[in-house]
């Protein structure tokens, strides 16, 4: 298992991965996690179906977890060891 980030560490991906979506991802993972939406809901809030609403939640949880995960540049690494 590896150790936990620290805080101003995840806070930086987290606002990386946000970056990284699309408008519409970032609406619906903010709604399903801030608002408890369903899909059903969200997809009448944003005029799609409920099976694109879950895809695009899916596909912006897997930016997030892919950016949270993925390792610090070399020149960040490098600054923090002088």
């Amino acid at each position: 298992m590896t150790d936990p980030l620290p805080l101003r560490v995840f806070l930086r991906r987290g606002r990386r991965s946000l970056r990284r979506m699309t408008d519409l991802q970032r609406a619906i993972f903010f709604a399903i996690r801030m608002e408890d939406l369903t899909y059903a809901q969200l997809a009448e809030r944003h005029g799609i179906t409920a099976s694109q609403a879950e895809a695009e939640f899916a596909a912006a949880l897997r930016i997030f977890l892919r950016t949270v995960q993925e390792p610090e540049p070399w020149w960040r690494r490098l600054s923090h060891r002088l």
